[in-house]
């Protein structure tokens, strides 16, 4: 039995804006998106604010789970969106919700009687120079061919693979070498699609464990390479000590984010 529309929803949710997604929807094949790469975004509600900044939430990725399919129309599978079109959402949602003047609180260290300022930051412009993926590169550009004749498909890393891999290492206060090959077996797992056309997990893992440094080296290389897209999270201003420039990290941590 279908629903009765709740007339008092109406008029609450205001018209909002489109945009495209940096990846175009490339490499969406598994139903996380309906409509394609572009999305109409609408502001957050008290509900979505208070998801937003609830630490617990955030941490598990629970927060970009609910938020997501309620804001963003078009958007079904929240946590396997990939992480750059995650932060470019995150950059509309404050511009919709907000306006595009964004104030960041830094001090440039100029000197030793240098204090801490007020800084204001355009996220419309932020968001104009978000850098697309290109299309008609996109098979060079996560691919990688081996000397011994192996062909590597490689990926962008998604959301959902980066929260966890954040929550599996919080509690962790030293690292050990094991630790650290875990974590970058992980991360090339999630950045790796196929090798010669196998996309088992289990068997990436055991050639990855087998595979030469040196060639290890150029996969990585090229992922550098092929991540060269998406929302630059840095701003330059001026710095009201010494008047030179100074470079502002954009923080994506929603608590300080979605703060007026």
């Amino acid at each position: 039995m279908t629903q009765p529309v709740n007339p008092l929803l109406e008029k609450l949710k205001l018209p909002g804006r489109i945009f495209e997604l940096p990846s175009r929807g490339i490499f969406y094949t598994d139903g996380e998106l309906t409509g394609g790469p572009e999305v109409h975004v609408h502001a957050l509600s008290a509900m979505d604010e208070i998801h937003l900044k609830n630490p617990d939430q955030l941490f598990s990725g629970k927060a970009i789970e609910a938020v997501l399919p309620n804001c963003v129309d078009g958007v079904v599978k929240p946590g396997k969106l990939l992480a750059k079109d995650v932060d470019a959402i995150m950059l509309f949602l404050r511009v919709v919700t907000y306006g595009p003047s964004l104030e960041l609180r830094a001090n440039h260290h100029c000197s030793k009687e240098a204090k801490e300022h007020s800084y204001t930051v355009n996220v419309d412009e932020m968001i104009s120079e978000i850098r697309p993926i290109d299309p008609t590169t996109v098979e060079a550009d996560f691919t990688v061919n081996l000397p011994n004749g192996q062909v590597v498909k490689l990926r962008p890393s998604r959301y959902g693979a980066a929260v966890e891999l954040i929550k599996d290492n919080a509690d962790k206060k030293v690292f050990t070498v094991e630790d650290h090959k875990r974590n970058l077996e992980r991360m090339m797992l999630d950045l790796i699609e196929s090798v010669d056309g196998i996309t088992d997990p289990e068997h990436i893992a055991q050639w990855l464990r087998k595979v030469q440094t040196k060639w290890v080296t150029l996969i990585t290389q090229q992922i550098e390479k092929a991540h060269d897209w998406g929302p630059v999270l840095t701003r330059t201003v001026k710095c009201k000590d010494c008047g030179g420039d100074m470079t502002l990290d954009v923080p994506m941590n929603p608590i300080s984010f979605f703060t007026e």
